[in-house]
C-alpha cells in the first residue's frame, strides 16, 4: 500500500521572492507589447526567430520605414541577462523612435551611441543597423555585432562585413568610427542577421557552435526560403549542442529580396 502525505505543501517562494517573479512577468508581458509587428514592403520576404533565455530578453530588434519605403531593420544584443539587460532593450526602442527614418545607417548609429552613452548605464548594446531600398542597394552599419550576412542566389562567394565599430553605449567619443557600407542585392539574394546566443550555443563539451559551422549550415540550404533557412540553421545547432538549453538570448532575422522593379 502506498503511503500518503498528508502534511501541508511547503510554500517554497517568501514573499519577497514572490514579488520579484510577479515583477518580472510583468516585465515580459511589457517587452511583448513593445515588440515590432514584421513591417511588410513588397520586395522582400522576412523569417524571425526571437527565443529568450529567461522570462525577460536582452536581444533587440526594430524596424525604420521611410517614405521612399527603404526599409531599415536593427538588430541589438544587450550585455547581460535579466531584467536589467530587458531594460536597456526599452532604451533603445526609445532612442529608435527619435530617429530621423532617412538618416544614414553609420548617423543613426551614431547618434543611438550618443544617446545611449549619455546615460551612463554601465552596460551596452552591440548592434547592426542596415537599410534596403526596392532597388535591392543594402546599407550597413556594425556596432560590435556579427556581421551581417549575405547569401548571392547565383551560388557565388557568400558575403560578410569587416567594418564592426564599438558597441552602443560606452563611449559618446567613438574610439573605432561607424562606418557604412554597402552591397547591391540581385533578386533571390538573402541577408541573415542574429544575436550571438547563436554562434555561442555550446554543446555538452564546452565547444561554441562558431561561425565556421554555421556558414557551412548555409551553404547546405542556401537555396530554401527564408523560413526553412531558419529552420535548418536552427536545428542544426540543436543537434550541435545534443539537444542542451542554449545559455542566452537567441534572435535570428533572415530576409530574401526581390526585385519587384524589374
Amino acid at each position: 500500500m502506498e503511503s500518503m502525505d498528508n502534511s501541508p505543501q511547503q510554500n517554497i517562494f517568501s514573499s519577497d521572492e514572490k514579488a520579484y517573479l510577479n515583477d518580472l512577468k510583468l516585465a515580459a508581458d511589457f517587452q511583448k507589447t513593445v515588440l515590432p509587428e514584421i513591417v511588410d514592403v513588397d520586395y522582400l520576404d522576412i523569417a524571425l526567430m526571437y527565443e529568450p533565455y529567461d522570462v525577460v530578453s536582452g536581444d533587440v530588434y526594430d524596424f525604420i520605414l521611410n517614405r521612399e519605403k527603404e526599409l531599415a531593420i536593427f538588430i541589438g544584443d544587450a550585455t547581460g541577462h535579466g531584467i536589467s539587460a530587458a531594460l536597456m532593450t526599452m532604451m533603445v526602442h526609445i532612442a529608435i523612435d527619435s530617429l530621423t527614418p532617412n538618416l544614414a545607417t553609420d548617423k543613426s548609429i551614431r547618434k543611438l551611441n550618443q544617446l545611449i552613452s549619455s546615460r551612463n548605464t554601465g552596460r551596452s548594446v552591440t548592434s547592426a543597423l542596415f537599410r534596403i531600398k526596392p532597388d535591392g542597394l543594402l546599407k550597413v552599419t556594425h556596432a560590435g555585432h556579427p556581421s551581417l550576412i549575405v547569401v548571392p542566389a547565383d551560388n557565388s562567394q557568400i558575403v560578410t562585413f569587416k567594418q564592426a565599430g564599438c558597441p552602443l553605449g560606452l563611449f559618446i567619443e567613438e574610439p573605432v568610427q561607424y562606418i557604412e557600407e554597402t552591397y547591391q542585392l540581385m533578386s533571390g539574394d538573402k541577408i541573415i542577421a542574429y544575436t550571438d546566443g547563436l554562434v555561442e550555443w555550446r554543446n555538452n563539451e564546452k565547444e561554441s557552435y562558431g561561425l565556421d559551422r554555421l556558414l557551412d549550415s548555409i551553404k547546405i540550404n542556401r537555396a530554401a526560403d527564408c523560413r526553412k533557412l531558419m529552420t535548418a540553421i536552427y536545428d542544426d545547432v540543436v543537434l550541435f549542442s545534443n539537444q542542451k538549453r542554449n545559455s542566452d538570448d537567441l534572435t535570428i532575422l533572415i530576409s530574401e529580396y526581390k526585385n519587384v522593379l524589374i
